[in-house]
């Protein structure tokens, strides 16, 4: 009845996949995982102990006994503070759930016990900001934006000696809602003496509704190595590959002063950064775990953003043409890692960590959809045993932006400004569950000294 509990209990953090930014390398990556991972601040790659080790380091889910499953969630807020001249505004508050969910298989001595399998499925990458229309700094950059993705990782480890590891898979992506809300100046396109001065919205031209909503799919691939040289010492490295996406949908235009409402086709590419981990943890006593990652993420990768319309006629055409290719001129980042446990009892295990990120996000291509500067964050989390095969996780992460002074002209031609300073602050909370079914596969490894023939040795009798 137990076991039916846990499977249970499972079950109710199975939930639709939306968008998040918070956790991460900078720009808009999202690396939430397991309260387990969270709670030590991601700082875990040479520790690779549970499920979710297929998103940081699959190498590790050979060393899991037979069949384990983990369901997460996390619930993500975020507030971006803008100030200028005496003013501020913020953007709007939402809390976000992201669920993740994970399973490993180990044979055991049916594979020599060296071989695991494992899949996952979360949502490595998401947007969510939101602002209020009329808001100045994002009304004619989007002052919605989204981007609601997920991921599926079917992965295998093998162990190649008892203190060396590898592990790896493909990596589906599947983008299937990515898109923003914004406003374009009608006056500038209908005057025939040029643009007019004035304020944004003026009540004789007003502005007219853009809305993008894009979808696609892509492949990519990762991989993990797992070094236990000494049990004191380990060491593990990640990779995951760099992926574009080529999405298609549509592009609405509404309020239109020619043409109305309208809308088309459109397509556009979505650059993903390669992302490196290198961890050491070290394990003073059997008790206590302390360790340090460096990650290194590829964001240059994301230069431009290509978006796309197919053409209508010659005045809609020029409403689109507004769209075209938008800079990003992103750079590569950086994070510093660092985390623990300690095992207080049989039972209780306590986490915390802390995280140091370098923005990828230059001041002369900021946009308020993506609010991102230097980060420092903090976490704590505990691990308590329910039941021997039935774990839960508790994560509480803090996510504080440095403030950043802005001085760019991305919406100046346009008579808005998104100059000022900004800061950000995000909390996240998470809850994940774990189901240990470890003997499994015991029944087909006993020996014969104990009374039972074992289903490889059943194979060769018959043979």
């Amino acid at each position: 009845m137990k076991r039916l509990h846990g499977l249970l209990a499972l079950a109710f953090l199975t939930v639709h996949q939306v968008p998040a930014f918070a956790v991460g390398s900078g720009g808009f990556e999202n690396a939430s995982f397991s309260g387990r991972s969270l709670a030590e601040a991601n700082a875990v790659v040479a520790q690779a102990d549970e499920p979710a080790a297929i998103s940081y380091n699959p190498a590790g889910i050979v060393n899991l006994p037979g069949l384990q499953v983990q369901s997460n969630a996390a619930f993500i807020s975020l507030f971006t503070f803008h100030e200028k001249d005496g003013n501020s505004t913020r953007s709007s508050g939402t809390i976000s759930i992201v669920p993740t969910a994970y399973a490993t298989v180990n044979p055991g001595k049916l594979l020599w016990n060296r071989v695991a399998f494992g899949i996952g499925s979360d949502s490595p990458f998401g947007l969510a900001p939101k602002y209020d229309s009329n808001n100045p700094i994002a009304h004619y950059t989007g002052w919605k934006t989204w981007l609601k993705m997920f991921t599926i990782k079917p992965v295998a480890a093998i162990k190649l000696t008892d203190w060396l590891s590898v592990g790896g898979g493909p990596m589906y992506y599947r983008v299937f809602d990515f898109g923003t809300i914004l406003a374009y100046p009608n006056r500038l396109l209908q005057s025939p003496f040029g643009p007019i001065p004035g304020p944004p919205i003026l009540p004789f031209f007003p502005d007219g509704q853009l809305r993008l909503n894009f979808a696609g799919n892509s492949w990519g691939w990762q991989m993990g190595v797992l070094l236990k040289p000494h049990k004191k010492h380990q060491f593990g490295f990640y990779f995951r590959s760099p992926v574009k996406v080529n999405l298609k949908g549509l592009v609405k235009v509404e309020n239109a002063t020619v043409g109305g409402n309208f809308e088309t086709g459109g397509h556009a590419k979505l650059n993903l950064p390669l992302n490196m981990t290198w961890g050491y943890a070290f394990k003073p006593n059997d008790r206590s775990t302390i360790e340090v990652d460096f990650g290194f993420t590829r964001w240059a990768t994301f230069r431009r953003l290509y978006i796309n319309a197919d053409p209508v006629n010659a005045a809609d055409d020029a409403i689109l043409k507004a769209i075209g290719p938008i800079d990003t001129d992103y750079r590569n980042s950086f994070a510093l890692h660092l985390g623990g446990n300690h095992k207080v009892t049989k039972n209780l295990t306590l986490r915390g960590g802390g995280v140091f990120f370098w923005t990828p996000v230059p001041k002369n291509h900021f946009r308020p959809s993506v609010p991102d500067a230097n980060s420092l964050a903090f976490s704590i989390g505990a691990s308590y045993d329910l039941w021997k095969y039935f774990i839960i996780d508790l994560a509480y992460y803090n996510r504080f932006w440095l403030r950043r002074h802005i001085d760019n002209d991305i919406s100046e031609p346009l008579g808005t400004s998104v100059d000022g300073r900004y800061f950000s602050y995000g909390q996240e909370f998470f809850i994940s569950l774990t189901y240990k079914w470890e003997s499994l596969f015991d029944s087909f490894g006993r020996n014969k000294e104990t009374g039972a023939v074992s289903a490889v040795e059943n194979t060769d009798d018959i043979t």
